[in-house]
């Protein structure tokens, strides 16, 4: 199926062969010259019109195909369109901040999804994934969702799971003058210091003139949000053999050999509040000069401004696994674990991230009916998605406060929220607090899209068309960043003591997690504070004599942002991949209608061919030195400059599908459809930068170091698909479906490792020379490393690199080995993963009684699973979970009400040599509205009225990764229309 040459030469321009789709403005040309059922405006009446709508699309299509229709989405308490979409067999989604951001269709997460508006591929702004994000789109802006679960040749690839088509609205489709209007406030619970009541508002207009020759669409949307989130995580779990747990009279139930012993790294408690705003826009110019010819110009933009402030307190082990209460099997957790004198400082830190996403979208679409036999259309698209820092603190920055009293720690793991004890030598005091490290991020990422499309098809009678056509997208990729850190984490690079006592706000967790089981006994006090403040009293503690008491001493990295202090972020990019996908496509497709003992039947047969170039380049950054400057942060100091690079790849692919479709009995339809797909690899897999740390760490003598570099020549994710439907459309608006899919997929990447690999023979390690080496045969291998640099600076303070009054120990050529790293690259798996499951849907109303139902549910299973007991790196699919959906409804004497359920079961988000899941979800929604004269009606809405939280863990549930909690909000307002 595959033909592929992978070169690494200089960046070269590349042109393939591959397919297309002819678009138009709301309906995609293939569907036009298809005859595909075509979804209807925007402007209809009641709930059981728009379920019969989306029913008879599902009805009427050729393979599996569900759809979703305006009103739907306008009516369930949606805020966006990942949040309708849950409520489709088969597909689940992922949240952040309680709102809908990205789908998974049977078991394939969102890089195994193709989206599309009005069939034309939309870009991305992640920079490094192809996984597009459904919280920049209001649904209050679209007629329409087509989600095709079974591929066909004449729509894009790229989509294993699904191919989510977003349809919006064209003027000609109704002619005349439609107007509507939306406003309401929208009340969030989980507010901290923000509004609680936030407005959004939409406006939808258009109109037809000469004669309905002529058409004009508006759409307008603007929302705000404030909410919070109380939080907690852990970064990560050490692991290692049970036989390798001290033997120290401190462990309960202490793992034995050959078990997976956890210890944590981090632990955060964190409280957030965030600002979004959302705007959206689209105009839509359409010209139909004679009944066969309409041409169609649109422009859509979306913009996304999301602003996060918090306030942090966390605890850091080292971790020395000193005393323990464990869980049996193989699997060790720790119930209670506890160090003490490991570490000293009692750290909180403060942060604002701020980002900026931008999509814009311009398209022309000419459909041509040149005969009653022979119909063509021609699109072209020119898009563009962009993000980029909103803040003179970057996308991301925090400055991080400690005190250095601590003496002990403890977290018990057993609730589902973990309660840590802290020991202080002194009470916690403000007059302790020391400004220590601080990180500030920006990232930039811009993708642009240019696609044509021609599609053709020819009658040859009433019984059979042939559709063919072909395509060409030219996508390329930016991915930029820059960092400034401060790596002054120790005591001896603190500010003075009393230099930031009046900017602190004393603070307790007590309260903060009332939702979640233990969090009432989370009860840790520390302070709060402004990040701006912080930073401003820095910049003056820096900006003293040296010989003020109260100077604070710049970092040994000497990195300065835009401000030129190192209290802000460098908002010119440091380095950047530059990433280019050129695919060409063609593809053949016989449509053939006909009936065999008086039952009628559809078959379609078609072949996709497509043909990749990549090319990346790539600059990569080296290091001049390494600087032990904190206990247990070797900081690499990256030289100015970067290397530049260039890898290229290319394939081949052939699709073909097949479906076929029979009314076997009176509205009873029995479906069976075979196809192979493609899902192409991230975009951080294939570009080619060799990324290296910035820190390292060394955990009782082990050098501990990872480096990863793209792999352009990657072939995409090969699926061979098999699916089986039988539906029953015994009623108006009411059916019942039961649905079978098996896909066999190869080609999934993984990550092949290459261990202790020297990728800077200059880049001196000060732990991995002699005085490290002595400083550890003095104290002992398990010794906790403030001991070993403070050995060193008693011992060998005249040496090179060692200077005691800065507390930096640096790394020096000839004397210490090069730092090495376990180098990761992303490679194609040799194994294959079978994915397999059922979809059960029920759609029922109750005759004219105006109630109904809507029942579904997905039963999902695999073989790319997790071993959860071996700690080798492995491949398994993210996503994969059973989910069900319940929505009760009435309409009746003006009235509408909903009561929407939702639930995901437990499921795998990724991990390569250490697995972690999120737990399973529930969620319940509502809405109601009444219209109070024609056109105008009131509405209320509730987004998860129980208050659900979440969680994630690792290897089993006593591995806590996070928790938070995120509240209910309310929205109250008005429609008009007419």
């Amino acid at each position: 199926m595959y033909a592929r040459t992978f070169a690494k030469n200089r960046l070269t321009q590349a042109v393939s062969l591959a397919v297309g789709v002819a678009i138009s403005t709301s309906v995609t040309a293939q569907e036009t010259v298809t005859d595909e059922p075509v979804l209807e405006e925007v402007l209809v009446t009641g709930i059981r019109s728009s379920l019969k709508r989306a029913m008879d699309t599902k009805r009427d299509s050729q393979g599996v195909v569900d759809a979703i229709t305006a009103e739907d989405i306008g009516d369930f308490p949606d805020t966006n369109l990942a949040e309708a979409l849950q409520r489709v067999t088969g597909v689940a989604i992922d949240r952040q901040r309680g709102e809908g951001t990205t789908v998974t269709v049977r078991g394939f997460g969102a890089d195994f999804n193709l989206v599309t508006l009005n069939g034309r591929q939309m870009p991305t702004h992640s920079g490094l994934g192809r996984s597009f994000d459904f919280q920049d789109i209001a649904s209050e802006s679209v007629s329409g969702v087509e989600i095709y679960k079974t591929s066909r040749a004449n729509i894009p690839s790229g989509g294993i799971g699904a191919t989510i088509n977003v349809l919006t609205a064209k003027p000609l489709d109704k002619p005349g003058p439609q107007f509507s209007f939306s406003a309401k406030g929208v009340y969030d619970e989980s507010t901290y210091a923000g509004d609680e009541v936030t407005p959004e508002v939409s406006a939808f207009a258009s109109h037809t003139f000469f004669d309905d020759t002529v058409g004009i669409a508006l759409s307008g949307t603007f929302q705000e949000r404030h909410s919070g989130v109380a939080s907690a995580f852990n970064t990560r779990f050490f692991e290692r053999d049970g036989a390798a747990v001290p033997d120290n009279g401190q462990q309960t139930n202490a793992p034995g050999e050959g078990s997976l012993a956890a210890a944590p790294q981090q632990l955060v408690y964190r409280i957030e509040e965030f600002e979004r705003e959302r705007i959206n826009g689209q105009v839509t110019l359409q010209w139909r000069p004679v009944e066969s010819v309409t041409a169609t110009l649109d422009y859509t933009m979306a913009q996304l401004e999301l602003d996060r402030r918090y306030n942090d307190m966390s605890i850091w082990f080292s971790p020395t696994y000193q005393s323990a209460t464990w869980s049996d099997g193989p699997i060790a957790s720790p119930i209670i674990y506890t160090e003490t004198n490991t570490q000293n400082d009692r750290p909180m830190a403060a942060g604002v991230d701020a980002s900026k996403n931008t999509r814009t979208s311009i398209g022309f679409n000419l459909e041509w009916d040149i005969t009653d036999r022979l119909r063509v259309a021609l699109d072209y698209h020119d898009s563009k998605a962009e993000r980029e820092p909103n803040s003179v603190y970057g996308s991301s920055g925090n400055i991080s406060i400690a005190a250095f009293g601590r003496n002990s720690a403890s977290v018990d793991y057993s609730t589902e929220i973990p309660v840590t004890t802290i020991g202080m030598n002194d009470p916690l005091s403000p007059d302790d607090m020391r400004i220590t490290g601080s990180v500030f991020a920006a990232d930039w990422a811009e993708m642009n899209i240019e696609q044509t499309q021609f599609t053709g098809a020819f009658d040859l009678n009433d019984n059979i068309t042939i559709v063919a056509g072909g395509s060409f997208i030219d996508l390329d990729n930016y991915q930029a960043g820059s960092i400034v850190q401060r790596d002054t984490w120790g005591a001896n690079q603190a500010s003075a003591y009393g230099s930031i006592t009046d900017l602190l706000v004393p603070a307790s967790l007590a309260g903060v997690y009332d939702e979640l089981g233990g969090g009432d006994q989370v009860t840790n006090n520390f302070f709060m504070y402004t990040m701006s403040d912080l930073a401003a009293r820095a910049e003056f503690l820096e900006a003293l004599s040296p010989n003020n008491p109260l100077y604070l001493a710049a970092a040994a990295s000497g990195a300065t942002g835009s401000c030129g202090t190192g209290f802000c972020a460098d908002l010119e990019p440091g380095f950047g991949n530059q990433f280019r996908e050129e695919t060409w496509a063609a593809f053949m497709q016989l449509n053939f209608a006909g009936s065999v003992f008086d039952r009628t039947f559809n078959f379609r047969v078609g072949y996709r061919y497509e043909e990749t170039d990549v090319t990346s380049s790539s600059e990569s950054r080296a290091f001049s030195s390494i600087v032990w400057a904190s206990t247990n942060e070797f900081s690499a100091i990256p030289i100015e400059g970067t290397t530049a690079s260039g890898l290229t790849g290319n394939y081949d692919v052939g699709l073909p599908n097949i479906d076929f479709d029979i009314e076997i009995i009176d509205n009873v339809i029995f479906r069976a459809s075979y196809s192979e797909t493609i899902a192409r690899a991230s975009y951080g897999s294939l570009i080619g930068t060799l990324n290296a740390p910035t820190v390292l760490r060394v955990v009782e003598g082990e050098h501990s170091a990872q480096a990863s570099v793209g792999n352009p020549g990657l072939l995409p994710h090969e699926s061979e698909n098999f699916d089986l439907s039988l539906e029953w459309y015994y009623d108006d608006a009411s059916y019942i479906s039961v649905g079978y899919f098996d896909k066999s997929v190869e080609n999934f990447v993984t990550a092949g490792e290459i261990e202790d690999v020297v990728l800077f023979p200059d880049l001196a390690h000060p732990a991995l020379g002699p005085l490290y080496q002595q400083a550890t045969d003095a104290l002992g291998i398990t010794a906790a490393p403030q001991d070993i640099r403070d050995y060193i600076f008693t011992n060998f303070a005249s040496e090179p690199g060692v200077d005691a009054a800065a507390q930096t120990i640096t790394g020096v050529t000839g004397r210490d080995d090069p730092a090495y790293y376990d180098l990761f690259t992303n490679v194609n798996s040799d194994e294959a993963a079978d994915i397999d499951g059922w979809e059960l849907a029920w759609q029922h109303n109750f005759w004219d009684t105006g109630l109904g139902f809507i029942a579904n549910m997905t039963l999902a299973d695999g073989s790319a699973t997790f071993n959860r007991f071996s700690d080798e790196p492995q491949f398994a699919l993210p996503g994969l979970s059973d989910t069900r959906n319940l929505i009760l409804f009435y309409e009746g004497f003006g009235f509408q009400v909903r009561l929407a359920y939702n639930w995901r079961d437990e499921y795998f988000t990724g991990g390569v040599t250490q697995p972690a899941y999120n737990e399973e979800y529930e969620q319940w929604d509502a809405s109601a509205q009444y219209e109070v004269f024609d056109g105008f009606t009131l509405f209320v809405e509730g987004i998860n009225i129980t208050d659900e939280t979440y969680r994630s863990f690792g290897r089993e549930e006593l591995q806590f990764f996070n928790a938070g909690q995120i509240g209910a909000r309310y929205n109250v307002g008005f429609r008009y229309s007419y």
